[in-house]
């Protein structure tokens, strides 16, 4: 490193600054004058309205509303601008790249941050780094290199890579690299501690991840990484790059974020933030279905403990059955069906009157009204079901009057002779509206009539006593909207659905039906695929899924997250063939112990006197992490509640490895008990040892121990 350099870097930094400060000075100073303006107009037309109430007409009204909000914007766009720039202050920028292109004599400097900052000549002296020419930064070296911009491919020659580390405000040193961001600075951004949220990475993002933030809007993009690769990340990333590229049409409420866990989504809430984006909605699929179908649903902890269980093979065979792409298949085949087939119809009589012929009905739901979904379809013949029995009682009525006017007169011969014809017409208002009353659940138990091991039945049984699994609410809602029963939701513009191996085949057809008018980023890693029952996934089955055979699917091969030693003991955990990729930097040898209270809280409170800032312990079960927390002091339970969120510095999480997933501590002490050792039993028990990034503690079943070849 150049002294010489070093001196004319800080200088440059300094004056990147300086214009900062002023940009935030003049747009607090706009705002404020903003404000004024609003107050000011609004004191003026109270006094006119004070002086005289008729002062001001509706259209004034309307013009001076319209007037305070053009003020209101300007303010907001204002503050807006200063928060931005108030983030770059510490750290004005990241990185630079030298380029020349081809058509043009000199070399263009491109320093990179958080957002663009234009000087008083207009030129940019810092580039937002989601404009295109920066993309040279995280997939080029020096040499020979291109980027894609909106005109095209530029190519040109790249002289110069450089990173910066700030501390302090202040530049503290620069690497010259020849190759991708590594080593020197991200080493020492992933040795420090890890926070209460997850935080943005623009300036650590690598090649491999880069490309995916990057990559355009396709209708279906599915990231596959190991745990720690920066999945959600990069999730949160694309969605700031997504909403900067097509800023016109994409706003933060068109965007959904489908999370695993409430404490997932709180999680990931300050990152877009940070970058300088709206926050955009996030939800789990639990509360999603239980919205959408309007029942009670079982909870999927609920069917997780079940499952974990001896007594939950039945349970088991359920959930392999329906998660496969088999069980989507035959849900299409009858919903295909029934649309073309509709319900059982049969003739409606009184009598020997006839009110409407079976074949008649299915004209109508297979010709007259075959446009529409069956849901509508069967709203129609009922409706004109209806209409006829209208008239069929006005009929009725006239007479019951000429038949009881001997009896009764006035108003006592007309409440006779309504209930007369009521009584009369029961029978029939009962089958019209047992024909509205086709329910969907019911629907689903049809379809699984034939299935074996008595799921037919099962479900059937569960539909009468208004059960709902939590396997078969994906099934039950995917019925739902294909046939019409439940109107998908169409303001969603772009859906990110992280954790997705946890999906079944039909939970992302489902999905898929849910938000047809979204484009769709999946995030999974198949070796967290836990739900005891499902088949290990194959993620190239999510594009028939969502019907898109083609769709792009990018690999992020490398973790991050834990050490060498963390990642070491993960891959002799992991099935045989299964390994994940580390990026290298040392640490501590994980702890391993038997399983014991005492060895559970002594290794708790080794972390806390080793200063470590955040501490979890990971379970097997949610029953087994509820009897912990009460054991640790300061713990602070997870459990899936929808106040659930991350702990106070200073608390303990705890919970089950299923509540953990997509988080990372600084320390984490697994609490594992006695279990086969299947290969989803090694998954589950990765997922669990794969959230620490510094240290980890192993405390199992020793037989658990011996099984794995780990010495306790």
């Amino acid at each position: 490193m150049n002294e010489k350099e070093l001196n004319q870097e800080r200088e440059y930094t300094r004056m990147v600054q300086s214009l900062l400060l002023q940009a935030i000075e003049n747009s607090k100073a706009n705002a404020r004058e903003h404000l004024s303006s609003i107050k000011q107009m609004l004191a003026d037309a109270w006094e006119d309205l004070r002086l005289k109430p008729t002062a001001l007409s509706e259209q004034d009204m309307q013009v001076l509303s319209g007037e305070v909000e053009r003020y209101l914007a300007r303010k907001a766009f204002n503050d807006d601008v200063a928060r931005r720039y108030e983030k770059m202050l510490m750290e004005p920028f990241f990185a630079r790249v030298d380029f020349k292109p081809d058509d043009e004599d000199e070399k263009r400097k491109i320093v990179i941050g958080l957002y663009s900052l234009t000087g008083a000549q207009g030129d940019i002296l810092v580039h937002d780094w989601r404009a295109p020419v920066c993309s040279l930064y995280y997939d080029a070296m020096p040499g020979r290199a291109r980027y894609d911009s909106p005109q095209g491919i530029i190519s040109g020659e790249m002289s110069l890579k450089r990173q910066y580390r700030m501390e302090d405000g202040r530049l503290k040193y620069y690497v010259n690299t020849d190759v991708n961001i590594e080593d020197s600075l991200l080493l020492d951004i992933l040795e420090g501690a890890t926070h209460r949220h997850i935080r943005q990475i623009v300036s650590t993002i690598q090649a491999e991840q880069n490309r995916a933030i990057r990559f355009g809007n396709e209708k279906l993009l599915s990231v596959v990484g190991s745990a720690g690769s920066g999945k959600t990340s990069v999730a949160m990333h694309r969605i700031a790059y997504l909403m900067y590229r097509y800023r016109d049409k994409l706003e933060a409420e068109k965007i959904l974020v489908l999370s695993p866990s409430n404490s997932f989504s709180e999680y990931i809430s300050t990152v877009l933030p940070e970058l300088g984006e709206e926050n955009v909605p996030s939800l789990t699929m639990y509360k999603l279905l239980t919205g959408a179908l309007k029942c009670k649903i079982e909870h999927p902890l609920e069917q997780n403990e079940k499952l974990l269980t001896p007594e939950g093979y039945p349970r088991r065979v359920s959930v392999k059955f329906k998660s496969a792409l088999d069980f989507l298949e035959r849900l299409r085949n009858f919903a295909v069906e029934f649309s073309r087939t509709g319900p059982e119809f049969r003739t409606l009589r009184l009598d020997s009157n006839v009110l409407c012929e079976k074949e008649e009905m299915e004209r109508m739901y297979r010709v007259a009204f075959v446009q529409l979904k069956p849901a509508q379809r069967i709203e129609r013949i009922r409706n004109v079901l209806e209409s006829r029995l209208e008239k069929w009682e006005f009929t009725l009525l006239e007479s019951y009057c000429e038949r009881l006017k001997n009896q009764y007169s006035g108003r006592e011969l007309d409440i006779a002779a309504r209930f007369n014809v009521s009584h009369r017409l029961q029978p029939l208002r009962q089958e019209i509206k047992a024909l509205a009353k086709v329910t969907v659940s019911e629907l689903y138990a049809r379809a699984l009539s034939d299935a074996p091991d008595g799921l037919g039945q099962i479900a059937a049984e569960n539909a009468g006593n208004k059960v709902v699994w939590w396997e078969d609410a994906p099934g039950i809602m995917y019925l739902s909207l294909y046939l019409g029963f439940t109107n998908p939701e169409r303001n969603i513009r772009h859906l990110v659905v992280d954790e997705a191996q946890d999906y079944s085949s039909v939970a992302l057809a489902a999905l898929s039906l849910y938000y047809p008018m979204a484009h769709v980023t999946l995030l999974g890693d198949p070796k967290q695929r836990t739900t005891p029952g499902m088949h290990m996934l194959d993620p190239e089955t999510w594009n028939a899924c969502f019907m898109t055979p083609g769709a792009p699917m990018l690999k992020l091969t490398r973790c991050y997250r834990s050490t060498l030693n963390i990642t070491r003991l993960c891959n002799a955990i992991l099935p045989d063939g299964e390994q994940v990729a580390a990026f290298g930097r040392e640490g501590d040898n994980p702890e391993i112990l038997p399983l014991t209270d005492k060895n559970v809280l002594d290794a708790v409170k080794d972390c806390q006197d080793k200063g470590y800032k955040s501490v979890c312990v990971v379970t097997r079960t949610l029953k087994q992490a509820d009897r912990l927390s009460r054991l640790i002091p300061q713990a602070h339970l997870l459990d899936g509640s929808d106040e659930d969120i991350l702990s106070d510095p200073g608390d303990v999480a705890v919970a089950g490895y299923q509540l953990m997933k997509g988080l990372e501590f600084d320390a984490v002490v697994v609490a594992w008990p006695s279990a086969r050792l299947t290969d989803g039993e090694r998954r589950r028990l990765y997922t669990a040892c794969s959230r620490a990034l510094h240290k980890l503690t192993l405390c199992a079943d020793e037989t658990l121990l011996k099984e794995l070849a780990i010495i306790a």
